[in-house]
């Protein structure tokens, strides 16, 4: 019998589903989602332990009308051996069953990345440090996305990515905890920025920054912070988490120069040519003004009011949404005086920080902003609608909010 990586049997489910066997790849017909297909798929995952053929009855037809589960399964196990074997793999039975227990039977070396991957995990848990590292950067890399993505409507296809998934995220922290503590910060960047690629958006970025920060990258982690935050943004509207703005704190202080000169400091922070209009700026540089405004007016008594601009479309379609944000924070900044500030707060709304008027000025500056939204806006239907209150009446009590919605055009 032929030996070694002539009658190697590899098998990848992490992003997709691929199998060869001595090397040559083994296709199958549907695109690899057929019954027969997933029954070689479940019982590789389990090949060690077996899986009771009630159970592999339950993954294969889940909440499928099937009037004989088990005369089906028997159909599928035959099925499946007759299209092993015209791929050109030995002529075996390859499935056995004992006491209600399936398993693989195949007589050939068998590799399985979710169980390789599995294999280091559990070896790791025993071992020094040293080893520790090297298995889990091992079992690291194996992970290379979600388990069958192109399964992923199936019941057990989902509850195994999901368990898959914790053993991953597990592993990364592990890892990064143990070389955070020999200081390899070049090694947990890149270890972050794989997790952070296949999951965008479970807040790896965050990690990633706390990496560049320790390894003196302040520029770089300045720009990761600015693009994931747009991200967010963006495409989940979501601000900026207090995660990220811990981030944001740590690092604005390396951010800046170290110039002494007073004057030439000054300079540096002069806005420049004067521009027309309310000052933009960033969601956290947005929090730090309100929170300093809510301490002035404990002694200036000034009149300060918070008011929230929201956009949506009307006819429930969203292909214009992100320029119809966009939109809104040009009409806000062309509406509003050079004394008034405002942010993007989620993709479909703005904040303005309103100092100096009054409360019935605050429906006229609503109309301007609606007055300069419909200039820029194409025919299409959106609506704005606002809300506004003091700033004294935020946080010490429900506060009067008044509320207001324009008619789509």
């Amino acid at each position: 019998m032929e030996t070694g990586l002539e009658t190697k049997l590899e098998v990848h489910m992490f992003g997709g589903f691929t199998i060869s066997y001595g090397g040559r790849p083994i296709t199958f017909g549907r695109g690899g989602t057929g019954k027969a297909v997933q029954l070689l798929q479940i019982l590789l995952i389990h090949q060690r332990g077996g899986i009771s053929k009630e159970k592999l009855m339950q993954d294969l037809y889940d909440w499928e009308t099937v009037s004989d589960r088990n005369n089906s399964l028997n159909s599928v196990i035959y099925r499946l051996k007759k299209q092993l074997i015209a791929a050109g793999m030995p002529q075996e039975e390859y499935i056995s069953l004992k006491n209600g227990i399936c398993y693989w039977n195949g007589s050939m070396d068998t590799w399985v990345d979710t169980v390789a991957m599995e294999d280091l995990a559990a070896q790791a848990s025993d071992k020094d440090e040293a080893e520790q590292i090297e298995l889990l950067k091992e079992a690291c890399d194996i992970y290379s996305g979600e388990f069958l993505p192109h399964l992923s409507g199936e019941t057990w296809v989902t509850v195994e990515n999901l368990r898959l998934k914790r053993i991953y995220e597990d592993m990364v922290c592990h890892l990064c905890q143990l070389l955070e503590a020999r200081q390899e910060y070049r090694q947990t960047y890149d270890i972050y920025t794989k997790a952070a690629s296949l999951y965008p958006y479970e807040e790896w970025q965050a990690h990633q920054i706390d990496s560049l920060l320790e390894m003196n990258r302040y520029e770089e982690a300045y720009n990761l912070y600015l693009k994931a935050t747009k991200m967010y943004s963006d495409e989940l509207g979501l601000p900026p988490s207090e995660e990220m703005m811990k981030r944001l704190q740590r690092m604005s202080g390396k951010l800046v120069s170290r110039e002494s000169n007073l004057a030439k400091v000054q300079n540096m922070l002069t806005e420049g040519q004067s521009v027309r209009g309310a000052y933009f700026c960033s969601y956290p540089s947005f929090v730090d003004v309100y929170r300093f405004v809510c301490r002035q007016l404990e002694r200036s008594g000034q009149s300060v009011f918070l008011m929230m601009c929201s956009i949506r479309s009307t006819d429930g379609l969203n292909r214009w949404e992100k320029e119809a944000s966009d939109w809104l924070l040009t009409a806000i900044g062309s509406a509003l005086r050079r004394g008034d500030i405002y942010t993007r707060y989620s993709s479909s709304q703005s904040l303005i920080l309103l100092s100096g008027t009054r409360s019935e000025y605050c429906e006229i500056i609503y109309n301007r902003i609606c007055h300069e939204f419909y200039l820029l806006c194409p025919e299409k239907r959106f609506q704005i609608d606002y809300e506004v209150a003091t700033i004294a009446e935020v946080g010490e009590q429900e506060p009067e909010m008044r509320f207001k919605r324009k008619a789509a055009w």
